[in-house]
């Protein structure tokens, strides 16, 4: 029995039938692409040639599929990190989006929790740059060396003026 495949890598563009059914099949699931991206150049790693395609959603997750010479998904990145498929054949692709989804709904609150972290911390730094602020630790020694150095030129100075006071008294 000859099974359809879900990709034709030899005319994968962001514009073929099989982007297409791919999008409607998200859409079908409830997760809205913002963009999608097809690489021009095949890759080839461990033996294997293939394209990658990457998705964005809506929500900024991003999804990138590694689709082999036969048509098949062979990897997923889900926000940049690998991820296992169950049903990773071309037989169901539907199984193989519905599973990409529901890790992508799984995820959803901690990658916007991480993301939320991620955009404080950049406007703290961008706040300290823009300040003139810098918080290097030689910069922090330098500037404790320097209040050293102070506190004891006033303990000299005060030294000086308490020996000052016993030779007046004596």
């Amino acid at each position: 029995m000859n099974t359809p495949l879900l990709f034709d890598i030899k005319d994968l563009s962001t514009e073929a039938d099989s982007m297409k059914r791919l999008i409607k099949m998200f859409s079908q699931l409830g997760e809205t692409l913002v963009s999608h991206d097809v690489e021009k150049t095949l890759k080839r790693s461990a033996g294997i040639t293939y394209k990658n395609v990457d998705l964005t959603f809506a929500d900024s997750q991003t999804v990138t599929l590694a689709i082999k010479n036969t048509g098949d998904i062979w990897q997923v990145k889900v926000n940049n990190k690998l991820t296992p498929l169950r049903n990773q054949d071309a037989h169901k692709p539907e199984a193989v989006i519905q599973e990409i989804v529901q890790k992508i709904k799984a995820g959803r609150t901690a990658y916007q929790k991480a993301l939320a972290n991620k955009v404080k911390a950049d406007d703290v730094v961008k706040a300290a740059r823009t300040s003139g602020l810098t918080n290097t630790q030689k910069m922090r020694v330098a500037s404790l060396e320097q209040q050293v150095s102070a506190i004891d030129a006033l303990i000299v100075e005060r030294s000086a003026y308490k020996a000052q006071l016993e030779a007046e008294l004596a």
